[in-house]
């Protein structure tokens, strides 16, 4: 086949993808692209004086909240991959809605550009705690910001006193009534085990000071690496998502 005829045939099966729907006065476009759930993602159309708007409707976010705490899921690393891709995408948004606005003749560039965004979006869902380290940081940062306020928290601390600290990071330090709280996430067996020989040298070298471990995922580690860390740490939780359990393991050794 020649190229003008593979352009025809794909114009061909494309427009049999792109069905447009009227409903209640207004142009939906159902568009070659598929959500997680199969089904293909809509545009809404509104025609305007020099273009056109095409929005999702707040769809996007809608399934998103499906399975996902909105708050949570677009903030740290996976709010800034969410801002990264509406800016790739030319798309804005407006309290949830995603829209593009486009000229006459800018239809089907519009009508692509927000499916693909929508597209890329709807992986966000796929980035759990579970999958990417850094979310699992930046989730406990903001656990404990909530708890304790941003004043009394400082991320990635070294204690000056400690000799050779910088091989023995403190992921949080909280500032206690009486002594410093230090805070370790833990996710996987490697972090475990590195936190129990911090734990052991910070106990063996710095002043007094009280230490919570946050466990991602307890089916990730070893009983032998969990016995281990829970002799040399002073109290553990496991799950982030317990955050009650974490805030009523900080508050009482906030109180005077």
């Amino acid at each position: 086949m020649s190229a003008v005829e593979v352009q025809e045939r794909l114009c061909k099966l494309m427009c049999q993808e792109m069905q447009v729907i009227e409903r209640r006065g207004q142009l939906l476009v159902s568009l070659p692209f598929e959500g997680r759930d199969g089904d293909h993602l809509v545009a809404h159309l509104t025609q305007e004086a020099d273009g056109w708007r095409i929005s999702d409707r707040a769809n996007t976010l809608m399934r998103l909240s499906y399975e996902n705490d909105l708050s949570k899921l677009l903030s740290g690393a996976r709010g800034k991959l969410y801002e990264q891709v509406l800016r790739e995408s030319g798309i804005s948004e407006d309290d949830g809605e995603l829209f593009v606005v486009v000229g006459a003749d800018d239809l089907a560039r519009g009508l692509f550009r927000l499916g693909r965004g929508m597209s890329r979006l709807e992986d966000l869902g796929l980035w759990s705690r579970g999958r990417v380290e850094s979310t699992f940081y930046d989730d406990l940062n903001s656990v404990l910001r909530e708890a304790v306020g941003g004043d009394r928290l400082i991320r990635d601390y070294v204690d000056p006193d400690v000799p050779e600290s910088d091989n023995y990071p403190i992921d949080f330090f909280v500032q206690g009534i009486h002594a410093p709280l230090y805070v370790f996430g833990v996710k996987g067996a490697d972090k475990a085990r590195l936190t129990t020989i911090t734990l052991q040298h910070l106990k063996t070298h710095a002043g007094s000071f009280d230490s919570l471990v946050v466990v991602n995922d307890l089916g990730d580690i070893s009983k032998p690496d969990i016995d281990r860390l829970s002799k040399v740490a002073n109290d553990m939780v496991f799950g982030l998502d317990d955050t009650s359990a974490i805030r009523e393991k900080i508050d009482h050794r906030l109180r005077a």
